[in-house]
């Protein structure tokens, strides 16, 4: 869909021009990629490539490699102690080669992806996976599509524009924002408009005007809309998502906003977020402390986010695909809060 090679685009428009913090500038430019498992991951282990590159102008010193783990895996890292490996210097342009075995408890993961971690002292300069697994068969055509949830985005000059379809019942779907649970339609509205769908032919209208479903997608007047996944009740994830939007008349006068959600396998988040812009006035930035607490991924189709300080948010969830297709259980493709996307835009 164009919202993938758009939205980081609008990502490093938030973050790298107004608010980016000089910590990260000094950063060493590095990079982590791995070669994928392309089978089921089995009890007695399967290896996997790692490289990690000095994408930068300098020399690097003190790097590690660690995994980031994954209930029901466990990865074995060639020359680590403790399982954390020193990679030694590495010279501008250069990489470094390292195996990693991973395989699985006997009730652990045949498919998904397992997080690793480059490390300079205590910060993360680099975050890459390996990704392990047959690749599902395409999904046969549905008979009915009856709570299927699609989502898609269009970048504009005024901001990211998002866009919803969720087929609540026979004849109607929903193409407002869900707010907290998943939206209901009992009758014709602004917000719940009538659709036909033949299973056989597979013709498709929305609101009187026709359009297409292929595969995973539903394409209208041009605009594609993915469908997304169910995550599962009580899952527990290792990744980081982005959210980042702006409003307004970009970019004379322009509100950009970025919010990263970091979710851990304990079953704990941190939210950090920056709004900054700019206006005849002036400019401006914000940059609230991180909030910390606990996720629960509900059998609702909600993820609920519980404060330290007692606060909640409670928003639909939907799982965003990864490239080529998949619902991975570690939703690395990203996912959809309500009705604004979160990706994960680090690599």
């Amino acid at each position: 869909m164009p919202k993938l090679l758009l939205w980081p685009a609008a990502v490093a428009v938030t973050a790298g021009i107004a608010v980016a913090p000089t910590a990260q500038a000094a950063s060493p430019s590095v990079s982590v990629s791995a070669t994928p498992i392309t089978t089921s991951l089995s009890t007695k282990g399967t290896r996997s490539t790692v490289t990690v590159r000095n994408t930068g102008k300098g020399r690097v010193t003190g790097l590690t490699l660690r995994g980031a783990g994954l209930k029901g895996v466990r990865a074995t890292i060639s020359g680590a102690k403790g399982g954390v490996r020193r990679l030694g210097t590495l010279r501008a342009g250069r990489s470094t080669k390292v195996r990693v075995t991973l395989r699985r408890a006997s009730s652990g993961p045949k498919a998904g992806t397992f997080g690793l971690r480059v490390r300079k002292g205590k910060a993360t300069v680099a975050s890459g996976r390996i990704t392990f697994g047959r690749k599902a068969a395409p999904a046969p055509p549905p008979e009915s599509l009856t709570g299927r949830w699609y989502w898609g985005s269009l970048y504009t000059t005024n901001g990211i524009q998002q866009y919803t379809l969720f087929f609540t019942g026979p004849g109607l779907v929903f193409t407002g924002e869900p707010e907290g649970a998943v939206p209901v339609c009992a009758a014709v509205s602004e917000d719940c408009r009538p659709y036909t769908f033949d299973p056989r032919t597979r013709a498709l209208t929305i609101d009187g005007k026709p359009a297409t479903i292929e595969g995973a997608t539903i394409t209208q007047d041009g605009q594609g809309h993915q469908l997304l996944g169910v995550a599962a009740p009580g899952s527990r994830w290792d990744v980081t998502l982005t959210y980042a939007n702006s409003f307004g008349l970009c970019p004379l006068s322009c509100t950009y906003f970025r919010e990263d959600l970091t979710f851990r396998p304990d079953g704990t988040f941190v939210r950090g977020s920056v709004t900054s812009g700019t206006n005849p006035g002036g400019d401006f930035a914000a940059i609230p402390a991180d909030r910390k607490g606990t996720y629960e991924v509900r059998a609702d189709r909600t993820l609920r986010l519980a404060f330290a300080d007692g606060k909640e948010r409670v928003e639909t969830l939907g799982i965003f695909p990864e490239d080529g297709g998949g619902y991975p259980a570690n939703p690395t493709g990203g996912i959809v809060l309500n009705g604004d996307g979160y990706f994960d835009i680090r690599d």
